[in-house]
């Protein structure tokens, strides 16, 4: 049996029950309207608020492979006429999604399968009031228009005829950090309940204009991630990023263990450099590189042994790798567990 939208994002996002239940229901509401469309009542779009790492572009992947749907990342800033190739345009961000659809399942045509995709509009934040050299108002308006349009019309060069993609049915979510949002909802009375969360009214004040933000109703919160949601992350093999250093040094005759109190070592030091689940990166690669120049001559060992060689990151050694001090002896592996 398929795995739901829920239960694919309970076990692959971390640390955001709370925010996971919220865009799971969305998701599913979205899609019954699809199922039964009434253009007189269409669904909410969304706008997800959380600092870096913590989740929002994971969780809409997730949700939809779990939907075998196509989705397309968009990062925002490409709204922004800068006069160089990496600029987007609203129509470019559709012809996108078609050629995305045409890698999932169904046996619709592409542009069908489009018009029940998800627009993940990321580093939205970034189109606020004065952040760029265009005026950023204008980019807004755009994007309203292609948010609450009916269809749009793509080009030949896609197709040998021209073709309407009913855009209804797609969900669009904006996404960003929107650091200090904060603030602009302390200086209004909250209240009790939803009062207490961000409205679109203090995303209006951000440097929204308000049509915009009223087409992107529903406001899913990201939390950070604190350093138990990080340890968590480092121990579940199918989402840890020890998963692409493990395989690295398995492809040389090593099986790395990791030490669950240097797992804990790492979270912390991960959740001081305040970019969420990015900073396991930052804190595993110096550690980790320092290990393989030692262990791993440059080019390779050649073909890796049938049994590897087992290797325990403990917590003394841990800490001689982030001090420069480890000196590599044979049979380390052997080494009891530290307590």
């Amino acid at each position: 049996m398929a795995e739901s939208v829920q239960e694919a994002l309970s076990r692959l996002v971390v640390g955001q029950a709370r925010a996971i239940n919220a865009l799971s229901r969305l998701i599913d509401m979205h899609f019954a309207w699809t199922s039964a469309p009434n253009p007189l009542h269409r669904p909410p779009n969304a706008l997800i608020i959380g600092p870096t790492g913590t989740g929002k572009t994971h969780a809409i992947k997730v949700a939809a492979d779990a939907l075998d749907i196509p989705c397309l990342v968009v990062d925002s800033t490409r709204l922004v006429s800068t006069g160089s190739s990496a600029t987007l345009s609203l129509d470019g961000i559709l012809h996108l999604l078609v050629k995305r659809a045409r890698s999932s399942k169904g046996s619709d045509a592409p542009e069908e399968r489009a018009a029940r995709g998800i627009i993940f509009l990321d580093e939205f934040d970034k189109l606020r009031y004065g952040k760029t050299t265009e005026d950023t108002a204008a980019v807004q308006r755009r994007l309203l228009q292609f948010i609450e349009s009916d269809g749009i019309d793509l080009a030949p060069s896609e197709f040998d005829e021209s073709r309407m993609v009913d855009t209804r049915g797609i969900l669009f979510i904006a996404a960003g950090a929107f650091t200090n949002i904060d603030r602009y909802r302390d200086q209004r009375a909250v209240g009790h309940g939803w009062g207490n969360f961000i409205r679109p009214e203090d995303v209006h004040r951000y440097g929204f204009i308000e049509e915009l933000t009223a087409r992107l109703p529903v406001i899913i919160r990201f939390d950070p991630l604190d350093v138990d949601a990080l340890q968590r992350i480092l121990e579940q093999p199918d989402i840890s990023p020890l998963a692409f250093y493990r395989a690295y040094f398995h492809s040389h005759g090593f099986a790395l263990d990791v030490h669950e109190n240097v797992l804990t070592e790492i979270a912390l030091a991960a959740s001081q450099s305040k970019l969420g689940a990015r900073g396991l990166h930052q804190e595993l690669f110096p550690v980790l590189h320092d290990l393989a120049n030692i262990l791993i001559p440059e080019g390779g060992n050649g073909d890796p042994p049938d049994q590897p060689t087992r290797l325990t990151l403990t917590p003394s050694i841990y800490k001689q790798l982030k001090n420069g001090t480890y000196r590599h002896v044979q049979g380390f592996d052997d080494t009891p567990p530290e307590h």
